[in-house]
């Protein structure tokens, strides 16, 4: 299996609480890419557990992934199932939890932040919520050819984060027009003191039908629905942290009841969040644990925007 740990300093892998069967790796991208890309990871699994295995991935920012094991790999939710996944594929806004099954080998990921795909992309993020569709349809087939063959030739672990670093460097130079009004709205997404489209268009000076447009194309859903998956996702990591299974003290004040959290757990989980939350995710819990000793927040969708280091 590869190396698990990450290039940045002071990041003991042993503190990721990894399975035997498992390797992991989280990066900082370089601080020129620093609100571009949040993160990029690396999972490796082999031997006899890692067969068929299954896990659980929450909803997320766009996410390119390279698949570079041997054997398939299936993602599937409530109302979609991509089988197999790509070798280097693109996935758009998610707004569910996710089943994931393996059978070993690398993958490797790099996860977008609203920003960061309007300078890589400029596509309308709204036309690939909730779908995946190959890298190449997005970026030319020869660039995306290069970084697949020089990710497979790599050690697929240390050597990731400079390949990658070097990719983005070169194809995210050039800044959008967009930026400062998508890294505006990214920001007060994650602000608790703004819980209704209103408010946000109000603070942005923006007239509530240009809000929703930005927010629609540039980060894949109304602006309600990003509001409603921030405040959820926050509760729900909020719970798995305090391993609080039987109550709802932790969730989000902005929750009117727990009614209210229920029917967000229906939306976003496809089941009750004591259910998800009894669920073996040790997979999951992993990624979480890591990726907030790395880069300071469990999951992209609660990551600050940062624009420089």
């Amino acid at each position: 299996m590869i190396e698990s740990g990450s290039h940045t300093p002071g990041i003991d892998p042993a503190s990721f609480k990894l399975r035997s069967y498992t390797a992991l790796r989280y990066e900082r991208p370089d601080p020129a890419l620093a609100g571009l890309i949040g993160d990029y990871f690396v999972f490796d699994s082999e031997g006899p557990e890692a067969m068929g295995a299954v896990e659980w991935m929450l909803p997320n920012w766009p996410v390119i992934r390279f698949v570079l094991a041997e054997r398939p790999i299936t993602v599937e939710a409530r109302d979609w199932r991509w089988s197999p996944l790509l070798e280097a594929g693109f996935y758009g806004t998610t707004s569910q939890a996710m089943r994931h099954t393996s059978f070993g080998g690398v993958t490797i990921g790099v996860s977008l932040t609203p920003a960061g795909i309007a300078r890589l992309l400029d596509i309308d993020v709204s036309r690939y919520r909730n779908r995946m569709v190959p890298l190449d349809t997005l970026l030319p087939t020869a660039d995306c050819a290069a970084l697949v063959g020089e990710l497979r030739r790599s050690d697929q672990g240390p050597a990731v984060k400079p390949i990658l670093d070097r990719f983005f460097r070169s194809h995210m130079a050039r800044p959008h027009s967009a930026e400062a009004d998508i890294a505006a709205l990214n920001q007060l997404l994650l602000d608790e003191r703004f819980q209704s489209a209103r408010d946000i268009a109000e603070e942005l000076d923006m007239h509530p039908q240009t809000l929703r447009r930005l927010s629609l194309k540039r980060f894949g859903f109304p602006p309600k629905i990003l509001l409603m998956r921030t405040r959820f996702m926050r509760s729900l990591i909020a719970l798995k942290e305090t391993g609080a299974t039987e109550g709802y003290a932790a969730i989000d004040c902005a929750y009117t009841d727990a009614s209210h959290f229920l029917r967000d757990s229906e939306r976003f989980l496809g089941m009750t969040a004591r259910r998800f939350l009894n669920l073996e995710t040790p997979f999951l819990d992993m990624v979480l644990r890591a990726r907030k000793l790395v880069l300071g927040a469990p999951t992209p969708t609660l990551a600050p925007h940062r624009s420089g280091d």
